[in-house]
């Protein structure tokens, strides 16, 4: 081997080595036909130039190509598509951006995806190519069906070729019917006589006679891999019988001779780097302890074997053939110690604050220590941006004594948590109590606060997924003892402090102190991210307060924002108040009956994937329930009852929101003694886990149930609802029942026997049946054309456009939104966009 290095160094273009630089597209060859079709497939065994001959059309064709080389990773139909939207030419950025929101999210729908894509296409008449390389790595992956479905549907200006060793499993019937297909083989790629002897001439400087060409054409069958490694051999021969070609052979032989051609320390400094999946020089150069990576790295530019990391600069990967060859040699190494190497990449990282990577890398050291502080470090971040899968990973690596330690014990807990197997976190809460209760661990006062703190924060959270109001209190109370500020797992979130509500008041946890809760956080907006998961459950906390209160517009600003994160974590915690909540603006406000159920069948496909808990299909059934008492649907709310009964749940905070939904049933039904029945029942208990807002639900039922029958009992039971709920201006609840309870309302401010501090507030509540919502008193008060010009601000859309859209004067425009302003009282466009969300625009449209 030192002989042929030696030989080799003498070659004039060791440089191009790997590399065809002729010109093999001819006029009027078969290569002339791809911007006719749709669809172009280009097979061939390794070797053959696929991706070199792709590369000259793209040089030469007029239109705009894209490229994509696929890779192990890229086979699932998340990354795949995701290669394909960043990958796809002259596509506007802010439509990659929507097409990306619709590819990520949980309710993803392939065929939503394609429609859209195409349409896109489409609506920007949009020319292109898209080259996918190594395509033979999606055989058999359902993606091929959806692709082969986008090329079908895409407009006939675009072209998709694919370049792999094959292309099989899945059919081309309707496009070759449409003549959309154009298929190049290995027939079409091989080296003709002409080129054969053009490449000699050019590369090897050699003038070849025409039997050295035919015997060359014969050994070679005109494969070009074949003919690259009779340029290796430096001078032609008369007998080839001892070159065996193969694929593997070509590549390795080329590889090989790269790497011998680089000194000892060199070669060294490869082998060390061959550890890292992506490599950067100042990494390498940490990982091989010299400063040499420079000229290494310009040297392997020079051969076409690194390949640069796309948007990331200066990060780069090794061609996988020359990976795979190191990665070799250095299994057979004895003098370099892998697992150190690892180690190294490991602290490298950490000190760039890359902690997820140095996580990463200390998992492949097999370095406990080091992965369990990293953890501790990097497990508040990630747990706010719903890394829980990641998390769950590295803890399964750590020996299980790891989690009865309080620092890692409390990350199991919120990891299982969020996984929504609330009883398991219930015990590893319990444990880490038990055990700083005991004294066993010798901590610091400061330190001992801190895990109090985080267990009981922890204990907290759990308590409200298990919708337990009460043991929320407590342990929220708790917490607030050892710590006065916040916790480190809500230090983006939620806010504690002595003297305002908690997260614990929430219409999610069932306590029912809207006002404080809504002042707290409102508070706490300046600190909320929109793509942390604990934000998710502060939306929606706001969103059920605006939705009590009637402000629609604020309620559905609220609620989007809590299901695009709930969307994009996925969490059953947050999916389902979030989607409930959805179906239930949708039924009321909208009128929209079957967007309410398609949001609940929904939901009931995303709790299918993640595994929740029978529970939770329990509530979303309850809610679909909820839509027939509304559309009066009483064979579906009568299975509901005998299904239910028939399983006859255990009155538990867990399954109230089903048995108030029952007694909601068996009124529908008229069936008011059972409804009464249950209504007893269940106020006890409700009184008792301190659920404010299901007993005010539970006594304005009652009222309304009994004011035909006893009067006085009717008044007893909504007066006691108005007593709870006059602090916080409970509305909607009491606005659900119906003329009933206008006609209460209107009879008890006749008797004069209400305190003074309840006469505004049942005067607000008669309001909605005189004056509408509040979208509806801002909607009474503009004209229609002042309605025109509130939807066209809806849509975003300058006073220009508008102008132009209303056939107005710029000046005209300009005095109506005055104008608007004024009836609406908000200073700014931005504020009037916000406030007119939930008006009703279909008389215009």
């Amino acid at each position: 081997m030192r002989e042929r290095k030696l030989t080799l160094n003498q070659l004039a273009h060791t440089g191009t080595i790997g590399r065809m630089e002729i010109e093999r597209i001819k006029p009027g060859s078969v290569w002339a036909n791809l911007e006719t079709c749709k669809l172009t497939t280009v097979t061939a065994p390794s070797g053959y130039g696929k991706t070199t001959i792709l590369r000259e059309w793209a040089g030469k064709t007029s239109l705009e190509v894209g490229w994509i080389s696929l890779g192990e990773e890229d086979i699932q139909r998340v990354a795949f598509w995701k290669k394909v939207i960043v990958h796809m030419p002259g596509l506007p950025e802010q439509e990659r951006i929507n097409l990306l929101d619709i590819l990520q999210s949980t309710s993803f729908s392939p065929t939503h995806f394609i429609a859209t894509l195409c349409a896109c296409l489409r609506t920007y008449q949009l020319s292109g190519a898209l080259v996918i390389d190594d395509f033979h790595m999606m055989a058999d992956s359902p993606e091929l069906g959806e692709l082969i479905t986008f090329i079908e549907e895409m407009p006939d200006t675009y072209h998709i070729i694919v370049s792999g060793q094959s292309f099989a499993g899945v059919s081309l019937k309707r496009l070759l019917r449409h003549q959309q297909v154009l298929q190049i083989t290995k027939q079409d790629l091989i080296f003709s006589a002409e080129e054969l002897q053009q490449y000699i001439v050019t590369y090897l400087h050699r003038e070849p006679s025409e039997e050295a060409i035919a015997n060359i054409m014969q050994q070679t069958k005109g494969w070009p891999a074949g003919l690259q490694l009779v340029h290796m051999y430096e001078h032609l021969r008369e007998d080839y019988a001892d070159l065996q070609f193969s694929n593997v052979t070509v590549a390795r032989q080329l590889i090989q001779e790269i790497v011998y051609s680089l000194s000892e320390n060199e070669q060294r400094y490869l082998l060390c780097s061959a550890v890292l999946n992506t490599m950067h020089i100042r990494l390498c150069d940490h990982l091989a302890g010299t400063r040499r990576g420079r000229v290494i790295i310009r040297r392997l530019k020079t051969q076409g074997l690194l390949v640069e990391e796309e948007g990331e600069s200066g990060w780069f990967t090794l061609n996988r053939h020359l990976r795979s060859y190191l990665r070799e040699m250095l299994d057979m190494q004895e003098k370099i110690d892998v697992k150190e190497l690892y180690k190294r990449a490991s602290d490298w990282y950490e000190t760039q604050e890359t902690v997820v990577m140095a996580i990463h890398y200390a998992a492949k050291a097999g370095d406990q220590e080091r992965m369990k502080r990293l953890i501790i470090k990097a497990a508040p971040a990630l747990l706010q941006e719903g890394r829980v899968a990641q998390l769950q990973e590295w803890l399964s690596m750590l020996p299980r004594k790891y989690i009865y330690q309080p620092d890692l014990g409390t990350i199991y807990g919120w990891v299982v948590c969020f996984r929504f197997q609330p009883e398991l976190a219930e015990r590893q809460a319990h444990m880490m109590e038990e055990q700083l209760l005991r004294r066993e661990l010798q901590l610091t006062e400061a330190e001992e606060k801190r895990y109090f703190t985080d267990v009981y924060t922890l204990k907290t959270f759990i308590s409200i997924l298990q919708d337990d109001v009460k043991s929320t209190l407590n342990n929220a109370n708790k917490a607030l003892v050892y710590s006065p500020i916040t916790s480190r797992y809500f230090s983006h979130s939620f806010d504690y402090n002595r003297h305002d509500a908690t997260i614990l008041h929430s219409t999610i946890g069932g306590g029912g102190d809207l006002r404080s809760v809504h002042r707290l956080y409102e508070c706490l907006a300046p600190k909320i991210t929109k793509e942390s998961v604990f934000s998710g459950y502060y939306h929606i906390c706001l969103a059920e307060i605006a939705y009590e209160w009637g402000m629609s517009g604020k309620a559905k600003r609220h609620l989007d924002v809590a299901l695009m994160i709930a969307d994009l974590f996925g969490l059953p915690g947050l999916l389902v108040p979030v989607y409930l909540l959805k179906a239930r603006l949708e039924v009321e406000q909208q009128g929209n009956a079957q967007a309410a159920k398609a949001t609940l069948h929904a939901l009931k496909d995303m709790l299918t994937t993640s595994n929740a808990p029978s529970d939770w299909f329990k509530k979303a059934e309850a809610a679909r329930v909820h839509i027939a008492i509304q559309q009066n649907d009483t064979d579906r709310i009568r299975n509901w009852l005998s299904l239910f009964v028939l399983q006859e749940l255990p009155i538990q905070q867990k399954s109230l929101y089903e048995y108030i939904t029952l007694v909601h049933a068996y009124a529908a039904l008229d069936e008011r003694q059972t409804a009464l029945r249950y209504i007893k029942k269940l106020i006890p208990f409700v009184k008792f886990g301190g659920r404010i807002s299901a007993e005010i639900d539970l006594l304005v039922t009652q009222a309304v149930l009994l004011y035909t029958e006893d009067t006085e009992a009717a008044f007893a039971s909504l007066k006691q609802a108005l007593r709870l709920s006059a602090d916080s201006k409970y509305l909607r609840t009491y606005w659900l029942g119906g003329e009933t309870a206008r006609t209460m309302f209107e009879e008890l401010s006749r008797r004069e026997e209400v305190p003074k501090k309840q006469i505004k507030y049942i005067e607000q509540l008669l309001s909605y049946w005189t004056e509408g919502t509040q979208d509806e008193q801002l909607q009474s008060k503009l004209t229609k054309r002042e309605l025109q010009l509130v939807y066209q601000l809806q849509l975003g859309k300058r006073n220009n456009e508008i102008a132009q859209e209303l056939a107005l004067s710029l000046g005209t425009v300009k005095v109506y939104f005055h104008r608007i302003y004024e009836k609406l009282g908000v200073k700014n466009r931005k504020q009037a966009k916000e406030i007119a969300a939930g008006l009703d625009y279909s008389e215009i449209l």
